[in-house]
C-alpha cells in the first residue's frame, strides 16, 4: 500500500492518498472550526466515514480532539456558545520519509488572550489489514498555572454528558451501528460510557445492493493514564459519534511542571471487524 502526501502551507491543509485515491484531509486554519481536524476520512474502498460541520453541531469538524472545559472556559463549542476561546497552531511539520504524518504544536488561548495550555501533537498514518491506522499522540503542558480539564457531567439530566477528548463524528449512514469491543458486541446504547480497551463503531454504507459495512475502531493505548477510559457511542436519529472519554468519571488537574500524554489509534476499515484480529492488534501496542 503506497501512501502519498500533499501539503499546502498557505491553506493550512494536509492530505493523504492511498494508491492515488484520497483518504484523508486535515485542516487547521479554518476560521469557522474551533479545533483542527481530519475533516475527511475515507476507507480504502472509498466509503466516507466522517461528516464535517453537520447542521446540528457545526463545531463537529469530522475526526478531532477537543477538551470541553479548561479552567471553566469552553473550548469544544467556544464561539458557537458565546466564548471566543481559540485553538491556535504555532507550527505544522509534515512527515514523509520512513513514516507518514505530521507534527503540530498547538496553543490554547482564552478569550482574554491568555495561553493556558500547549500541546505537542504527533500523527502517523500506517498500513493495516483491510484498512489503515491513524496513530494519534498528544502531549499537554500548562503554561501559566494549573489547568483543570473538565466536561459536562454525565447525569440523569444530561445523559449525553461525559464527552471531551479524541472523537469521530460519523457520516449520516452510520445509523443503527454495531459496536464491537474487547469484551463483546453491543448496541450503541448499551456500550455508552463503558470502559473498553478498544471499541469499534461500524455501520452499513449507502450505494450498494448487498449489505456493505465500514467503520472505525478506537484503540486506547495501554499506557494511557486512566486506561481503559470509557467510550461514548452515540446513536441518535441525527447524530452518530464515537469518543474516548478520559474525563467521563471526573475532571483532571494538570499542574505546572507536569505533562499529560495520551496515545490512541484509529483503525479505519471496510467490512465488519473480527474481535480476535483487533485483540491481536491491541496486543502489539503493549
Amino acid at each position: 500500500m503506497a501512501i502519498e502526501v500533499k501539503y499546502k502551507k498557505q491553506e493550512a491543509y494536509w492530505e493523504a492518498s492511498v494508491n492515488g485515491a484520497k483518504v484523508l484531509e486535515y485542516v487547521y486554519g479554518e476560521k469557522d472550526d474551533v479545533n483542527p481536524s481530519f475533516r475527511l476520512v475515507k476507507t480504502l474502498d472509498g466509503n466516507t466515514i466522517t461528516i464535517y460541520r453537520p447542521w446540528d453541531h457545526p463545531w463537529h469538524p469530522g475526526m478531532f480532539f477537543s477538551w470541553k472545559y479548561m479552567n471553566g472556559l469552553n473550548f469544544w463549542e467556544a464561539k458557537y456558545h458565546g466564548e471566543d476561546n481559540k485553538v491556535v497552531t504555532d507550527t505544522f511539520t509534515p512527515v514523509d520519509d520512513e513514516e507518514v504524518g505530521f507534527n503540530q504544536s498547538i496553543s490554547y488561548i482564552t478569550q482574554e488572550g491568555e495561553n493556558i495550555l500547549e500541546e505537542s501533537r504527533e500523527v502517523r498514518v500506517k498500513e493495516g489489514p483491510d484498512g489503515y491506522f491513524i496513530h494519534w499522540q498528544g502531549t499537554f503542558t500548562p503554561t501559566d498555572g494549573p489547568v483543570t480539564l473538565d466536561r459536562t457531567e454525565h447525569t440523569e439530566e444530561t445523559p449525553w454528558g461525559g464527552y471531551a477528548g479524541l472523537s469521530c463524528r460519523f457520516n449520516r449512514n452510520f445509523l443503527n451501528p454495531v459496536i464491537t469491543t474487547d469484551v463483546g458486541e453491543f448496541t450503541a446504547e448499551d456500550a455508552y460510557g463503558k470502559a473498553f480497551k478498544w471499541c469499534d463503531y461500524a455501520g452499513k454504507v449507502d450505494g450498494y445492493v448487498e449489505d456493505t459495512w465500514a467503520g472505525v475502531c478506537l484503540i486506547d493505548h495501554p499506557k494511557n493514564l486512566r486506561h481503559p477510559s470509557p467510550k461514548l457511542t452515540y446513536d441518535y436519529k441525527d447524530m452518530q459519534f464515537l469518543s474516548a472519554s478520559f474525563l467521563f468519571d471526573e475532571p483532571f488537574v494538570l499542574n505546572m511542571g507536569e505533562t499529560l500524554t495520551l496515545n490512541y489509534t484509529f483503525y479505519v476499515h471496510d467490512g465488519k471487524i473480527q474481535q480476535k484480529n483487533i485483540n491481536q492488534i491491541w496486543n502489539t501496542l503493549k
